[in-house]
């Protein structure tokens, strides 16, 4: 089973592009005035740990930078998502100008390797903890009304 479970995360890792970001289906679950987080929905798989294996994009209203100080508008982001409590295994991440070009286009991790990385934690009070939690509220809406 946990080889399955890899195996899927190594596809979904793996469909993230720059198409990810084009995609206008995703419903928008966390907005303010920074940051506009939508998710995938239709594609985002519950594990049988009760983890989630989520895509999602990220799109800021001001601009953004790496370590390398390259600057970025948006991000796409493969993650297995936990949420009681909330944590999160970031599996790959992509970033993209204002225009769309990518500026970094992340690289999975081997998939026998993800069962061993961490659960980080979420900083309480942060727009990201606001949008791994709504995260978690529409999923579980969603697990809810499949049944």
């Amino acid at each position: 089973m946990k080889i399955s479970f890899l195996f899927a995360a190594a596809i979904a890792v793996g469909a993230v592009s720059s198409t990810a970001h084009a995609q206008a289906s995703w419903p928008i679950v966390y907005k303010n005035a920074n940051v506009t987080v939508a998710l995938d929905t239709a594609n985002a798989q519950r594990n049988e740990d009760g983890s989630y294996m989520t895509r999602t994009r990220w799109d800021y209203k001001k601009l953004h930078a790496l370590e390398s100080r390259r600057p970025y508008m948006s991000m796409t982001q493969t993650a297995l998502l936990r949420c009681t409590p909330v944590r999160i295994k970031r599996l790959t991440e992509s970033f993209y100008s204002a225009n769309g070009a990518v500026v970094r286009e992340g690289t999975p991790p081997n998939p026998r390797d993800v069962e061993y990385m961490t659960w980080d934690r979420i900083k309480t009070g942060t727009d990201g903890s606001q949008a791994y939690n709504a995260m978690c509220a529409t999923l579980k809406k969603r697990d809810r009304s499949k049944r």
